[in-house]
């Protein structure tokens, strides 16, 4: 079953020439607090982190502007086990903002091997969600669109100032209304995959923690319908600030470069605002 799915995956070659070339670069170094997707590593045990993000499309249909608004709270429970839980708020399906979405996420960590410079680690995710959104595209995704759930694998090796990550997973809609006459036919289930790399360009060499990092990120995002075999593969490049290694401010974008799906966009930007309280949780 899983041989049949990778098979149907479709990656255009001048991606996997630009990853070749990426990760190729600098392997002696690395950054994995990636922008779109999560590593293998948790947040750092008896943390509590606040994220507050912004997504922001022109929808295909009309070309009008919309967006969704996250707030997000993670838990570092363990340093093998983080918790988060979000809420979603947008006017992508409708003309006012509002309440849409809350999900829940859990990542166990089962595998890390560490070095001086360098780790690797391996961990397993699942994640919920429940949406009042109804089901309009072919398109798959737990963020605020679908109700339904996820379950998957991501590995991330990390060398000095860089860091590859690799993840898969399957995703299975659950209890959304068809809108098949409004549009193209859904989907109820899909392979979602990602390849990840972080290079960390600033500082050259750390004098204290008080620095300011400077992180650069490429992502490329895809999915394939299983039960449709529709797909779509995004590229992703993000710029990240982490500032007093308590703060981050994301900056990315997601541009579609092949693929046949329905979807609300093809391209959007994202932009994020996440703070660490260390120790919090007794």
């Amino acid at each position: 079953m899983m041989g049949a799915m990778l098979l149907h995956i479709y990656i255009p070659m001048r991606i996997i020439l630009m990853l070749f070339v990426l990760f190729s670069a600098d392997r002696i170094s690395g950054q994995e607090l990636y922008v779109f997707s999560n590593p293998a590593s948790n947040n750092p045990a008896k943390s509590v982190a606040f994220k507050l993000s912004s997504k922001v499309l022109r929808e295909v249909h009309d070309n009008a502007l919309a967006s969704r608004q996250t707030a997000d709270v993670a838990f570092g429970l363990h340093k093998n086990l983080q918790l988060n839980t979000a809420l979603t708020f947008s006017d992508m399906y409708f003309t006012n903002m509002r309440w849409e979405s809350a999900r829940v996420y859990a990542k166990y960590r089962f595998l890390s091997v560490d070095n001086v410079h360098s780790h690797f680690r391996a961990a397993a995710f699942a994640k919920a969600a429940v949406t009042r959104n109804p089901l309009v595209y072919q398109e798959l995704d737990l963020e605020g669109d679908n109700t339904g759930v996820q379950a998957g694998l991501v590995f991330t090796q990390l060398l000095h100032k860089f860091a590859a990550s690799a993840g898969v997973s399957y995703l299975q809609q659950m209890g959304q209304t068809d809108r098949r006459s409004l549009g193209p036919p859904f989907s109820t289930q899909a392979f979602q995959y990602n390849i990840s790399a972080g290079y960390l360009l600033f500082p050259r060499s750390y004098q204290s923690y008080e620095q300011t990092n400077v992180n650069l990120y490429c992502e490329v995002l895809g999915q394939r319908n299983l039960d449709l075999k529709r797909s779509f593969v995004d590229i992703a490049p993000a710029l990240q600030l982490i500032v007093k290694s308590t703060t981050r401010i994301n900056a990315g974008a997601r541009f579609q470069v092949a693929g046949d799906a329905h979807r609300m966009a093809r391209n959007s930007i994202f932009i994020s605002l996440e703070h660490y309280l260390l120790q919090a949780l007794k």
